[in-house]
């Protein structure tokens, strides 16, 4: 399984929001990945109290091909691990890449392949077998039955999660990440996505918890 969250920087002159209230668009040329945090353990392995978490962020490569190059190569070095696990769930084997996160169906995933693409690191079809045959755990929807006064099904934030699950989550908005970029703060956005990689790694367990105490025969 990879555990990640990415940032992406947009500039100034494009920070109104259009239909939703994601900003970043990864097609426009100067919404550029910034890199991200990456956890990665075998299905069945606990999640340490101290996990190894990576970092792949732009300033420490000569470009943001490069650095995509390196996150694609990480994506294949999970396949390659997966398969190898040679782990069956309900009887069947688990051949496709397991990937979790908090809103990465919705951005991380997506932007990987469009900058990736825009970059012209590889082919397309390419790009669409590594991000999108991977199966995405997409905790803003796995929480949804935590909220069981709430009858319509809709995405949770990382706040609402956390809070549900008594865990603290400071990240805030991703303006505070656009202007660490601009001052080259780069330690900031690097604590800060490490904090909320950890949060999420506190979210699945505590739903993988919650779920285990509801059936315990199952």
């Amino acid at each position: 399984m990879l555990f990640f969250d990415l940032e992406a920087y947009v500039p100034p002159h494009d920070r109104s929001t259009g239909w939703s209230s994601l900003v970043v668009n990864p097609v426009k040329p100067d919404h550029v990945l910034l890199g991200g945090c990456f956890f990665s353990k075998r299905f069945e392995a606990p999640i340490p109290e101290d996990p190894a978490i990576d970092g792949l962020w732009l300033w420490n490569f000569e470009s943001e091909a490069a650095l995509l190059l390196a996150i694609k190569a990480r994506f294949e070095k999970e396949w390659h691990l997966q398969r190898q696990e040679a782990v069956r769930i309900l009887g069947k084997p688990a051949q496709d890449l397991v990937v979790c996160g908090a809103g990465i169906a919705k951005f991380d995933i997506p932007a990987l392949f469009c900058r990736s693409h825009v970059n012209g690191i590889c082919d397309p079809a390419e790009l669409f077998e590594l991000y999108f045959k991977a199966r995405p755990i997409e905790l803003s929807n796995v929480a949804s039955f935590l909220f069981r006064s709430e009858r319509i099904l809709y995405p949770k934030t990382t706040k609402e999660m956390a809070g549900r699950l008594g865990l603290s989550e400071k990240k805030g908005s991703s303006k505070s990440v656009w202007e660490c970029y601009e001052t080259r703060d780069y330690a900031t956005i690097e604590q800060r996505t490490r904090a909320e990689l950890l949060t999420v790694l506190h979210i699945y367990k505590r739903l993988q918890d919650r779920i285990h105490q509801s059936h315990p025969t199952n």
